[in-house]
């Protein structure tokens, strides 16, 4: 007799509302309720049960306190691109990049901590890392800047404002849906992301089919992308639309310069 995978794990948390807010920003996770009105975070194919200290639902562990839990992350995103993001969301790096030894064999990861203290590991598998950097910068000369739009796309999903300011540089120039011409990150954020990104579902950029190119430095990458806008009444509508983004190489990082989004035209 032997199990096969692993599909949820339970956290008891001070704030449930708190947590599923770090979780959501910080991690790209997705909020979810089931059963009489309870919460959980979900990723991939698990999910993680949240239950309010003192409060529990039984059965329960033992000793179920906050703060006491200890969990390792797989992800295939860089994990510079992790760092950034949570620097640009104020969460302090508790430790790494450090070698350690995973379930399948080698990783490297970063550590954080969650609201509740509790211990989260972001690793990336090391063999699988440099085979798919190898492979990929060969087969693919635009590979970078696909992660640059996976991350994107994580941002906006997540309504990650901090997230998306440390992928573009300072001085951003911006061409949007909402306003027309806005130059500076936080005046591009404040014009155009949050005039659009809360009010959008399922933003998703057709990332296998972008087309770009890398000179030196520089690059620009071009997809399209869709999306779901919300009417008043809650329900939603197809919101395609492309994106043209122009980037530079900085201290090793591929940032916006320049980002045009635009919607499909309509007859």
């Amino acid at each position: 007799m032997k199990v096969e995978a692993l599909d949820h794990l339970v956290l008891t948390v001070r704030d449930i509302a708190v947590t599923c807010d770090f979780y959501r920003r910080a991690l790209g996770m997705e909020v979810v309720t089931f059963g009489q009105g309870r919460t959980a975070i979900k990723f991939g194919a698990q999910k993680i049960n949240l239950h309010p200290a003192g409060r529990e639902v039984e059965p329960k562990a033992a000793r179920p306190t906050p703060g006491s839990a200890d969990i390792c992350l797989l992800s295939d995103e860089p994990l510079a691109g992790w760092i950034a993001h949570f620097k640009g969301l104020g969460v302090p790096i508790e430790l790494g990049p450090v070698r350690r030894t995973g379930a399948l064999g080698p990783i490297e990861s970063i550590y954080v901590r969650d609201p509740d203290a509790n211990l989260v590991e972001i690793a990336n598998p090391v063999t699988r890392e440099i085979t798919k950097r190898v492979a990929g910068e060969a087969a693919d000369p635009i590979a970078p800047l696909r992660a640059w739009l996976r991350a994107w796309q994580a941002c906006v999903r997540a309504v990650d404002f901090a997230g998306g300011r440390a992928l573009c540089i300072p001085d951003l120039l911006a061409f949007g849906t909402r306003a027309e011409i806005v130059q500076g990150v936080e005046n591009v954020e404040a014009q155009q992301w949050r005039q659009v990104w809360p009010r959008i579902r399922d933003f998703t950029v057709r990332i296998d089919e972008a087309r770009g190119e890398v000179t030196g430095d520089h690059a620009w990458v071009a997809a399209r992308w869709d999306s779901l806008g919300t009417r008043p009444d809650g329900t939603t509508f197809p919101r395609p639309g492309r994106l043209t983004i122009a980037l530079e190489r900085r201290r090793g990082r591929w940032l916006a310069r320049h980002t045009h989004f635009s919607l499909v035209p309509q007859p």
